[in-house]
């Protein structure tokens, strides 16, 4: 979901749907009678990143682009426009007041490989930002089908990781007023103070009558928590008799389908009783969020138990350790 997207073609977002060729006018009109574009709006007349041949290169787009990628994802986000020109000559714009400031200057879609443009944008910024782009025909050729003119709209979102920096001049940028600006070495060490990133955290609390321990994990950090991966390891054994206390099928019914679970009993030497619980595809944890892993009865079997972690997700790994008083 993109919130850039969402900002400048509300309509489109809300209906789910490709932006069209009105909407781009709609906001065109938007800008020229005055609208405030902000520090979240580029636009780029298409000529700066063709070749000789008049074909996209893959090289100018890490080049001229490449340093509003990193500002926008070091900022709040923005939209670039590739086919919008934007006259920045204030005087020409008051001498002439037929001259729009923001006009279309579409390019011929044969031309555009978006396969070659996706991976040159991907490729131009580190880390990885999150971007996503709409194609917008703008004129049709009614001779041949699949040609024609457009403008291609790339969407930053601000980014979780920042600073993002630029690939091929190995330099971060940020966004102030309508320009991107090489970032200052102290918001540099800003924004590696504020990276944000996911925190696992486990929780162990003890309800109930009778007693039972319910095991709750959380994300302390300031990112979603993506592929996250958590081993737990009980010592001894939560046994009554020849009854097992905590089992397999126990835990997978408490994990309302978003964890794979696999349990493992050690040996009868060793006593002991782990549980591995993946995330399933698409699952993340957000951050503030406390869901319940597991509940397990206080029993008592006449010493200590011991329960330990080890918690993973993507940019993060820790170790817990608690001791339970029965």
């Amino acid at each position: 979901m993109s919130k850039i997207k969402e900002l400048f073609f509300k309509e489109a977002f809300l209906e789910n749907r490709m932006i069209l060729k009105s909407d781009v006018l709609r906001f065109l009109e938007y800008l020229n009678s005055g609208g405030d574009e902000g520090t979240q709006f580029d636009a780029k007349d298409i000529g700066k990143i063709l070749n000789h041949n008049q074909l996209v290169a893959l090289d100018k787009v890490k080049t001229e682009l490449g340093k509003h990628l990193s500002a926008f994802a070091n900022t709040t986000g923005g939209l670039i426009a590739l086919g919008i020109r934007e006259e920045r000559d204030e005087e020409l714009l008051a001498q002439n007041k037929n001259l729009l400031k923001f006009s279309i200057n579409s390019y011929e879609i044969e031309k555009l490989n978006l396969q070659h443009i996706l991976r040159a944008i991907s490729t131009a910024v580190e880390p990885k930002i999150d971007f996503s782009i709409d194609l917008v025909k703008m004129e049709e050729d009614s001779g041949q089908q699949g040609k024609g003119r457009g403008v291609l709209l790339i969407f930053v979102e601000q980014g979780l990781t920042p600073p993002y920096q630029v690939v091929y001049n190995r330099s971060y940028y940020f966004r102030h007023g309508e320009s991107s600006f090489p970032a200052p070495h102290s918001l540099v060490s800003a924004l590696f103070s504020y990276r944000r990133s996911p925190t696992l955290h486990l929780n162990l609390i003890k309800y109930g009558n009778p007693s039972h321990y319910r095991l709750l994990i959380s994300n302390k950090g300031r990112a979603p928590a993506l592929h996250a991966h958590i081993i737990i390891n009980i010592y001894p054994r939560l046994m009554k008799g020849e009854k097992l206390l905590l089992n397999y099928q126990q835990i997978k019914n408490s994990t309302d389908g978003l964890w794979s679970v696999k349990c493992l009993l050690g040996s009868h030497k060793n006593n002991s009783m782990k549980f591995r619980f993946r995330a399933l595809p698409g699952e993340i944890i957000l951050p503030e969020v406390n869901e319940v892993l597991f509940d397990f009865p206080a029993v008592h079997l006449g010493q200590e138990i011991k329960l330990t972690a080890d918690l993973y997700c993507e940019g993060f790994a820790d170790h817990q350790e608690f001791t339970l008083s029965l």
